[in-house]
């Protein structure tokens, strides 16, 4: 995917679009987009196979958005987070539809993982740090994302579509818990690199 997003950002600084000094941010923010556009759209084909489309658009819709802004583990190589990423959606689509949570559990695991969520976030990794300001606006992002969780849970509790209240409690429990190996992997790293 680097090479790619260097192509990419060669392309568009020879063309005038961007100058040669935001070059590294250009190529960052490229190699991203691609790695995230290929996990999505390899989870995407998945969800295809298992004939779970519109699971996988909520489950993923309430993952990338929890994790965008409260936070949670980040692994040190695309190869091993496309790995990881691929395969807990995977799980989660299937535990829902073999295994549904039935609707009190997964109602406490959502409140439960609402309340935590909300008192971890914003989890920060040893590669990006976050100041006070940027803690402030994830946190209030992560509050406003998990109203509407709660929100679309309640709509979903009254239209008695169970099942998709079983998949909202299974992605807000891998959300919380990524969140907590977030936690301490960051912990560990601060310790090796010398941080307080």
């Amino acid at each position: 995917m680097k090479y790619l997003s260097e192509k990419i950002t060669d392309y568009i600084v020879k063309n005038g679009v961007i100058s040669e000094k935001s070059y590294a941010v250009y190529q960052y923010g490229f190699q991203i987009g691609l790695e995230m556009l290929s996990c999505f759209l390899a989870c995407f084909a998945i969800a295809i196979y298992l004939h779970m489309i519109p699971q996988f658009f909520i489950s993923t819709g309430i993952f990338m958005l929890l994790r965008t802004y409260a936070g949670g583990l980040h692994l040190n190589s695309y190869l091993l987070c496309f790995i990881c990423s691929t395969a807990v959606q995977t799980v989660i689509l299937l535990i829902n539809h073999y295994y549904s949570v039935v609707l009190p559990i997964a109602w406490g695991i959502i409140l439960i993982s609402v309340v935590l969520m909300l008192k971890n976030a914003p989890v920060e990794n040893i590669n990006r740090e976050l100041d006070a300001d940027e803690k402030k606006n994830c946190k209030n992002i992560t509050m406003k994302v998990l109203v509407g969780v709660l929100t679309f849970s309640v709509g979903c509790t009254v239209a008695r579509l169970n099942n998709i209240v079983s998949l909202i409690s299974l992605t807000t429990l891998i959300v919380l818990i990524s969140q907590y190996l977030g936690m301490i992997k960051y912990s560990i790293e601060k310790k090796v690199h010398g941080k307080p």
